[in-house]
């Protein structure tokens, strides 16, 4: 069983996986601020509390806004000190790709690891190669913390990738292929098994 953590690049996507029930919402608005959203985003925490809302590079917005957490790549971590992270008043979420970086990201005491390229990806250019299934399930084996599963991750690869263990499956070119919210939580279903 897995559960699905959408990211999503629009308000109107984010709307679309509220609408749905889905548990995890990461937004990543690249090159459009979020800031003007803010009244709409603060309210979802009562309009839709059984979503996890997760704003994407920024602590100190995802601090000041009261949502669920924060999700910070590796160069966030350059320009946060490890005992900042540790003392936020939100959840955070860490990318990792390696050996090496899921230690540097256990220093920060975070609340989940996401862990890929999985598969190719288009979606965002990464120097880091494809980790395949059978390095997720390691990651997932030997982790005390939730593994998100990123990178590449579409029909085909769901079934092996929510075999693995791993507790939540990062989606986001694949999303776009929904406009209903009945076909979002029959994807959510199929990701939960029998």
């Amino acid at each position: 069983m897995a559960e699905l953590y959408a990211i999503v690049g629009s308000m109107e996507r984010a709307r679309l996986m509220l609408e749905a029930g889905a548990p995890y919402l990461q937004l990543r608005f690249k090159g459009t601020p979020l800031a003007p959203h803010r009244e709409e985003v603060q309210g979802w925490r009562k309009d839709y509390p059984g979503t996890r809302v997760i704003v994407n590079d920024d602590l100190d917005l995802a601090c000041a806004w009261g949502v669920w957490g924060a999700h910070l790549g590796q160069e966030d971590l350059d320009s946060h000190d490890p005992g900042a992270i540790r003392a936020a008043s939100v959840q955070v979420g860490i990318s990792t790709h390696s050996d090496e970086e899921i230690e540097r990201a256990l220093a920060c005491d975070p609340a989940l690891l996401g862990f890929g390229p999985v598969f190719p990806t288009a979606t965002k250019e990464i120097e880091h190669a494809p980790q395949g299934v059978a390095r997720l399930r390691e990651i997932v084996e030997r982790s005390t913390l939730p593994i998100v599963a990123i990178g590449g991750i579409g029909e085909e690869q769901l079934q092996p990738v929510v075999e693995t263990g791993v507790a939540m499956v990062a989606m986001i070119s694949f999303l776009d292929r929904f406009h209903e919210p009945a076909q979002v939580r029959d994807l959510m279903a199929r990701m939960a098994g029998p």
